[in-house]
């Protein structure tokens, strides 16, 4: 069982990078496309929170939690409709942190599979090429803020294709990983 879900991971793992990837040439191409998905996600989160709302003046379904998520996203959802670009001085912020933790996560992998991998060490250089990537876009939000998508775009294409041949470089760490596993379950 152990193996399936292992090989999974790897595959699961190149999957997201490709999707990564093309999002990546989609905001590079065509960076206006952050605005409007802003406002129809802004509508979206909108909607939900009025539908929240209404849920939690039901007397029967009243919760704490219904009212919660009906303020939070009425108010996110009106901001984005609204502000547009407040997302993006956001998005350096979030994206940046995001490429920071799964350039760590991927250094950290191959540095577990080093001694089933001979060439780990390439793969975590890659990480942390991407990882330095990342903390660029923390620590300059509002400098990157007019070019932030076309930026993000960039980053994704080049985080995506060094997180898919870091993947690759470790596959072999994956299926030693999955070999090595003992069941420890007792069985009663």
């Amino acid at each position: 069982m152990f193996q399936k879900i292992n090989l999974k991971s790897f595959w699961y793992t190149n999957l997201f990078s490709i999707l990564t990837l093309f999002v990546g040439i989609v905001l590079t191409a065509k960076p206006d496309i952050l605005t409007s998905t802003c406002k129809v996600f802004g509508g979206i989160m909108t909607l939900l929170g009025i539908i929240f709302l209404i849920l939690y003046f039901i007397p029967k379904k009243r919760s704490p939690e219904l009212r919660s998520y009906g303020i939070t996203f009425l108010i996110a959802g009106i901001l984005l409709a609204i502000i547009p670009s407040l997302l993006k001085f956001l998005i350096p912020v979030l994206f940046g942190g995001w490429i920071l933790l799964s350039s760590l996560s991927g250094i950290y992998r191959n540095f577990t599979f080093r001694e089933n991998v001979p060439h780990w060490w390439i793969g975590s250089l890659l990480c942390f090429a991407s990882m330095i990537l990342g903390i660029y876009l923390l620590t300059r939000p509002i400098t990157v803020m007019n070019q932030t998508v076309r930026l993000i775009g960039i980053v994704f294409l080049i985080h995506a294709v060094l997180r898919i041949i870091s993947t690759i470089l470790g596959r072999n760490g994956y299926k030693s990983a999955a070999q090595d596993f003992v069941d420890t379950t007792i069985q009663e």
